[in-house]
């Protein structure tokens, strides 16, 4: 058997796509999946948020990501199946092992839950935008 192909996500809509199906959290890693296709490619993207650090913390953990992701993805995951890896603050600092680990029990989790054909997630509710405390409704006249 080949290794499937890992493809690349690479516009928002495909985060946001992903972001409204599966989770699982272990230690420094979020992992986020949703299923796009039946058979194709395992797509892939990283996130790493301000919470994590500046631009060169952030990208060494992206980086970290990337390389656990290639190792261990095309063992665990499952082809036609968006991931999102999402970097927490001890990604950059963590002991490799444990990061690969952590990865490697998150990726399992959500194997076993998209093959029992758990739903995903209902979208967030968009609220209406909460006025500005120190300016007037529209409404108003002066």
């Amino acid at each position: 058997m080949t290794s499937p192909i890992l493809q690349k996500l690479r516009k928002r809509a495909q985060f946001l796509f992903v972001r409204q199906g599966l989770r699982a959290s272990k230690g420094s890693i979020l992992a986020e999946a949703r299923r796009r296709a039946e058979d194709g490619p395992i797509g892939i993207g990283f996130t790493a948020s301000k919470k994590v650090g500046g631009a060169v913390v952030r990208n060494r953990a992206k980086r970290r990501l990337r390389e656990a992701a290639r190792q261990l993805l095309p063992v665990h995951g499952l082809p036609g199946v968006d991931y999102v890896l999402v970097a927490r603050q001890s990604t950059p600092e963590a002991d490799w092992a444990a990061l690969l680990d952590d990865l490697k029990t998150a990726l399992i989790r959500l194997r076993a839950e998209l093959e029992a054909g758990t739903p995903a997630r209902p979208p967030r509710a968009q609220s209406a935008p909460k006025p500005h405390p120190d300016r007037k409704p529209a409404t108003e006249s002066d």
